[in-house]
């Protein structure tokens, strides 16, 4: 799949072994790769991510301050369901309109890295699509 050659690229260019998940608009798993030397725990990591962003429509990044004590969703991250909810950066959803057609997810790198990756990622994937810029 183009977005996870182009996410593997932006890990080598960064020197940043992570994983990569593209999740569909239902946070179903469509494609995964971990690059080497990525470690085990990145790449549950990475598909929460993934997950987070579909379920939210809204990249990780931006979910963090609305999830401290007093925000809207605060207690977010300790919600039951399949999987976790991540809120720190790494995951954006691809946005069709007002429709996410599905998300991707980097874990690996500091969160900067994980949020070019994921951009990366995100442009190979729709590069007309509207994609958070966070």
């Amino acid at each position: 799949m183009r977005q996870l050659q182009a996410g593997l690229a932006k890990v080598n260019d960064l020197n940043e072994p992570s994983s990569l998940a593209v999740v569909d608009q239902g946070g179903n798993l469509v494609a995964f790769a971990r690059s080497d030397n990525a470690g085990f725990g990145t790449t549950d990591v990475a598909i929460n991510k993934a997950y987070t962003a579909a379920a939210f429509k809204s990249a990780t990044a931006d979910l963090y301050a609305e999830a401290q004590p007093g925000g809207e969703i605060f207690g977010i991250s300790n919600a039951g369901g399949v999987r976790p909810f991540v809120i720190f950066g790494g995951g954006v959803p691809i946005m069709r309109g007002r429709n996410c057609v599905g998300a991707v997810g980097v874990s690996g790198g500091p969160i900067v890295a994980d949020l070019a990756i994921s951009r990366a990622m995100a442009d190979a994937l729709y590069p007309l699509a509207q994609v958070p810029t966070t």
